[in-house]
This record gives structure tokens, C-alpha cells and sequence, in this order.
């Protein structure tokens, strides 16, 4: 008889989560993001999350307003009431709270502490079956957002070669990579 292995949150997630206090200006927050090459910060001045502030939280809250990044802190911009989910939890289920909720990021909390982070790209490196998931959120995500130029960036994995990117493009109704589009239209 063969016992069925279920993949839990803490299989994936990455321990080693970098936070900071949401005094710090949002300057001083896009530097750490960019010098240690991360998304996203979590934000807390205890041991349980506050927040968290991404890329997309600097861009749409800050720089599209026009305002100083080194005038305003990151607990003025952050996205507040956090969705969190426990250590124990199946992954499966985490793949789909993030894509019920179009998050890319998800806290790991066990007994208020903030043990990890659990990221789409952790998702699909452990259970690449999930990618189905993180996809379908991809294109509900794309057609929530209007992009002046026509283009949308739409993250995911490329459904020729399965490489999760950050930005896809639709190509005869496929999301696909920029080398797999590339291969594509040299056709």
C-alpha cells in the first residue's frame, strides 16, 4: 500500500525573510529591494507582520503620484491587512489563496511569528503541477489591468517551455516567454 505525501507550505518557503520597520522611507526600502534582488519587503516592528510593501506598491502609490520617495515611509504605502497562511498548510491550498486573492507573496505565520515567505516561484519550483493555478490567476489578473501602451505584462509560467517569468506575452492564445515568443514568430 503506498502512502500519499502531501507538500505542505514549509517545503517551499524561504526561512531567511528580510523585514523592516515601516519608519524606513520608501527610497531606503527600493534600495534594499534592489541591492538584495527581492519584490517585495515584509513590514513589522514585532514579531507578527503588519504589511508588506512591493514594487508595485512603490510604482502605483508612489511614483505614478509624483511623490518623494525619500519624503514618505513605507507604513505611509504598504498594502495593509496582510493575507498570511500557517507552516502546516498544503501547498495546493496556498496556491490557490494566492490566486483567489491575485497575490504573488504570502506571509507564513505559526502562533503570530513570522516564520517565511512563500512565493509563486516557490510554488512552482516544488509543485509544478500547481502551475495551472498561478496561471489561470495570471490571465483573471490581465484582464483587471489596463496598460497604456497596449502591452501587460502578465507573470507566470511560459506554456511552450514551462519557465516561470515574470512577465509573459500572449501569443495565439498561449502565454509564453520572450525566448519561446521569439522562437514562435521566427516560424
Amino acid at each position: 500500500m503506498e502512502m500519499e505525501t502531501k507538500v505542505t507550505v514549509h517545503d517551499a518557503m524561504t526561512s531567511n525573510v528580510v523585514t523592516v520597520d515601516p519608519k524606513i522611507s520608501v527610497a531606503e526600502a527600493a534600495l534594499l529591494m534592489t541591492n538584495i534582488k527581492v519584490g517585495s519587503l515584509i513590514v513589522k516592528s514585532n514579531s507578527e507582520p503588519e504589511g508588506v510593501i512591493t514594487e508595485s506598491d512603490i510604482i502605483r502609490k508612489v511614483v505614478s503620484k509624483d511623490i518623494l520617495a525619500s519624503e514618505i515611509t513605507i507604513g505611509e504605502v504598504m498594502t495593509k491587512n496582510i493575507i498570511s497562511i500557517n507552516p502546516g498548510r498544503e501547498l495546493n491550498e496556498a496556491a490557490r489563496l494566492m490566486a483567489k486573492n491575485s497575490i504573488r507573496r504570502l506571509p507564513v505565520v505559526n502562533d503570530g511569528a513570522l516564520v517565511g515567505i512563500l512565493t509563486s516561484t516557490d510554488v512552482m519550483a516544488v509543485s509544478p503541477e500547481l502551475t495551472e493555478i498561478l496561471v489561470e490567476n495570471a490571465r483573471i489578473e490581465e484582464n483587471q489591468v489596463s496598460y497604456p501602451t497596449g502591452e501587460r505584462p502578465v507573470p507566470g509560467a511560459c506554456e511552450v517551455c514551462g519557465n516561470f517569468e515574470d512577465y509573459l506575452d500572449e501569443i495565439d492564445g498561449k502565454y509564453v516567454c520572450g525566448e519561446c515568443k521569439e522562437d514562435l514568430e521566427g516560424e
